[in-house]
């Protein structure tokens, strides 16, 4: 399969100024969101018993004042907590990569749209786990805020993770699908990144169907994999490394570069 040229470029200082600009002010928002749309509390009751918690509360956000139901908090909360989770994935990658200037533009849309896959697996996530874990007869009232906000937080941050489990477990219950041509791509490596250096220097190995390579050979020595993405690979020469293509192992097989790298 032909690679696109779209995106395969680095990423401009503009580009990177403005991801993160766009970034911060998302955190910003889903910050406030989430603060707002909290369920609130069960009160205290005149007797020292407790009340529970208002079926309803106002919230205000920038000059809208929507009324929401304690069902319609947790589902805001749920999405909220799952869109910060991700940010939290995208901020953390997107640091490492702008500081070892081997970001690409091709990742920035994947960024950006990366937080509202968080919200939609956390609210999946959420919806599966009141369906199957709670009483039937139970509420809204029923159910802790903390409890499905840090879950939904975790599952936006290894969005990647919840993902595969979800294909796992149901690929168990369902018919498995065909392979498609935009499912499956041959691992395949591209270009080596720098073409040379002594030991320990980090190499990136572009390509695709890398995500699931679990180490680098550089003749006879094999390192361990620092970072991995289905277009990228990233290790440190080891010692007792020669010069010679570089050999991904993945699970389909080892997958060899085009390109030798020279060990100094």
């Amino acid at each position: 399969m032909t690679e696109s040229p779209v995106g395969a470029g680095y990423a401009r200082t503009r580009d990177i100024i403005v991801t993160v600009v766009l970034l911060l002010a998302l955190t910003a928002l889903l910050v406030i969101v989430l603060v707002q749309a909290w369920p609130p509390a069960p009160g205290v009751a005149p007797d020292g018993g407790t009340e529970p918690p208002a079926r309803a509360t106002t919230v205000e956000l920038f000059g809208w004042s929507p009324t929401l139901s304690r069902e319609t908090s947790l589902f805001v909360v749920v999405m909220t907590a799952g869109a910060l989770g991700a940010v939290v994935h995208v901020l953390r990658s997107f640091y490492w990569y702008v500081g070892n200037r081997a970001l690409r533009r091709s990742w920035l849309m994947m960024y950006l749209l990366l937080p509202f896959v968080g919200a939609l697996l956390g609210l999946i996530v959420y919806l599966v786990l009141r369906g199957g874990l709670t009483s039937p007869t139970g509420g809204a009232s029923d159910v802790n805020p903390y409890g499905i906000a840090a879950i939904a937080a975790l599952v936006g941050l290894f969005s990647r993770e919840t993902s595969e489990k979800l294909r796992s477990v149901f690929g168990t219950l369902l018919a498995q699908a065909p392979a498609g041509r935009d499912q499956v791509l041959a691992p395949r490596i591209t270009a080596v990144e720098p073409a040379g250096g002594p030991v320990g220097t980090v190499v990136a190995l572009h390509g695709t169907g890398l995500g699931s390579a679990t180490a680098v050979r550089f003749g006879a020595a094999q390192s361990r994999i620092t970072d991995a993405a289905d277009t990228l690979v990233r290790t440190a020469v080891p010692p007792g490394a020669t010069t010679g293509p570089p050999v991904v192992i993945t699970p389909a097989g080892p997958v060899t570069a085009p390109a030798v790298f020279t060990v100094d």
